[in-house]
């Protein structure tokens, strides 16, 4: 009796049509619904990442040359759901991984259909035959094109994936090995210039940079409560008026709200939709009762649409507590500006915990609920600093050296002055517990 070989575990399997573009064991379960199908025209890549805040991207299977869509549709199936043999990368250097990022896949695939549609303009419509000696060519010009020498070497390194991943495919399409794994590849580089340790990017003008913070605090710190309010207001007359049932009281109540403002020729609490403006329906019945069906029906015996002014506002039940320059900052709060103003505080928000901790943008935007608890008090009876505790993500790998998309928990959690704690306080009071700020 013999006893079967074990099997290969980098070895790929052939998928079928219908096989999803990210293998469910591969699969994170925050974009896992967002999974596409291999025979689809466009793959998404976000099943690949949980960061919160990272780009998604998609391959785009028509911008590739037809004669080889099917052998790098496969190759690049491999390269989403197969990992590198650790004998492979020892030979490569620290920075080679078993397994890439979303985005590091869809930078691979790209430098893929750049060769592609190199081959098919020199006549070469299949892998096979791209052997050795067309790689060469390709690599020469790749270091003669004027790129910096990073780049270059970016793009040599998805061609040697291409190889590798070949070699564990269930149907190798046969690409030839490319020369600078034996030849060493600084013969395919550009000379090195001087490297680039100093942030190239401007900073913000001092003049920009000192009032935009200022109002995004003053926004949190003075603006918030009201802002808050009106939000909440507005949920509740949504509610309400999902909810109102077609009543007499709701059509009597209907009738004396709308029927003295048509009579006078005031302005009619409007609404913009889809470019169009007209009666504010879902503000109109929230604050009368009357149902939707019931307003609908009031608009078009009245013919509001044509014939009345709609131009009024929609002020909510909320005081306005907020003063700049010792004055009011709004007459009254709006329904139809709720939304607006949520997204203002929320980047007020965003801007003081950016600017003020020293986070990276992705960092701030991990960020959860509670991740900035008020501290205990020590033996003293005085309490501490107020510590974020939050993942980053530039930076983290799982045991075998891959990014980890999720990120890892920092080790030393950042300071947050009293500025960025209310500005996570009022994020706190716009999301559920532990969800995304």
């Amino acid at each position: 009796m013999t006893t079967a070989p074990d099997l290969d575990p980098y070895l790929l399997p052939m998928p079928g049509p219908g096989s999803p573009v990210v293998l469910p064991h591969l699969a994170c379960a925050v974009h896992a619904h967002l999974n596409g199908r291999y025979r689809d025209p466009v793959w998404p890549l976000a099943p690949l990442t949980e960061n919160p805040s990272a780009a998604r991207p998609k391959i785009h299977w028509e911008n590739w040359p037809s004669c080889f869509r099917d052998e790098m549709r496969l190759a690049a199936w491999n390269l989403v759901n197969g990992q590198l043999r650790p004998t492979f990368l020892l030979g490569h250097g620290s920075r080679m991984r078993g397994r890439l990022s979303a985005r590091h896949v869809h930078a691979t695939t790209e430098e893929w259909k750049l060769l592609a549609a190199w081959l098919e303009q020199r006549g070469i419509r299949r892998l096979a035959d791209c052997t050795a000696d067309v790689l060469h060519d390709y690599g020469q010009r790749a270091r003669d094109a004027g790129h910096v020498r990073g780049h270059v070497l970016k793009t040599l390194a998805a061609l040697t994936r291409l190889w590798a991943f070949d070699q564990l495919s269930a149907s190798p399409s046969g690409i030839g090995k490319p020369p600078w794994e034996e030849l060493g590849i600084d013969g395919y580089l550009p000379a090195a210039g001087r490297s680039g340790g100093e942030n190239a990017t401007e900073p913000l003008a001092e003049q920009t940079i000192g009032p935009l913070l200022v109002w995004a605090m003053r926004m949190v710190e003075d603006l918030s409560g009201d802002i808050l309010a009106a939000w909440a207001e507005r949920q509740r007359l949504i509610s309400a008026a999902r909810a109102a049932a077609g009543t007499p009281a709701g059509r009597a109540a209907l009738e004396a709200y709308l029927r003295p403002l048509i009579d006078s020729g005031a302005p009619l609490p409007s609404t913009h939709m889809k470019g169009k403006v007209g009666l504010a329906h879902q503000y109109v019945a929230g604050i009368t009762g009357a149902s939707f069906g019931q307003v609908g029906r009031f608009t078009m015996v009245n013919r509001l649409s044509a014939a009345a002014d709609l131009s009024g506002p929609c002020p909510l039940n909320v005081p306005v507590t907020g003063r700049i320059a010792g004055k009011p900052w709004r007459p009254a709060l709006d329904f139809n500006e709720a939304p607006s103003l949520m997204r203002h505080l929320g980047t007020a928000a965003f801007i003081v915990c950016a600017y003020l901790t020293g986070m990276r943008p992705g960092e701030v935007l991990g960020l959860r609920a509670g991740c900035c608890p008020d501290p205990v008090p020590g033996p003293d009876g005085q309490a501490g600093r107020h510590l974020i505790r939050g993942l980053e993500f530039k930076t983290a790998t799982d045991e075998h050296g891959n990014h980890r998309s999720a990120g890892t928990e920092r080790t030393v959690p950042w300071v947050a002055i009293t500025p960025v704690v209310n500005a996570i306080r009022v994020l706190e009071r716009m999301v559920p517990d532990g969800h995304l700020l």
